[in-house]
């Protein structure tokens, strides 16, 4: 719960979204950017480690449909 505390200051204008879609929201974020950075650092080493499929599994992770109502 002390994690999740700290979202809404990190997307202060998301007020309207509970703390798990919050939370959700920055998964995805943090994931498009950080696939975006491994293609272009390194294309070869982000698929053939399994990075890039890492960061696919957070935005389905992510994307999942809301259960709290």
């Amino acid at each position: 719960m002390s994690t999740l505390a700290a979202v809404p200051c990190a997307v202060p204008e998301a007020v309207w979204l509970t703390p798990d879609q919050q939370a959700r929201l920055l998964a995805v974020t943090s994931a498009v950017t950080g696939a975006v950075r491994l293609l272009a650092e390194d294309p070869g080493t982000a698929i053939t480690h399994g990075l890039l499929a890492r960061l696919c599994a957070v935005l389905d992770h992510a994307a999942r449909p809301d259960t709290t109502g």
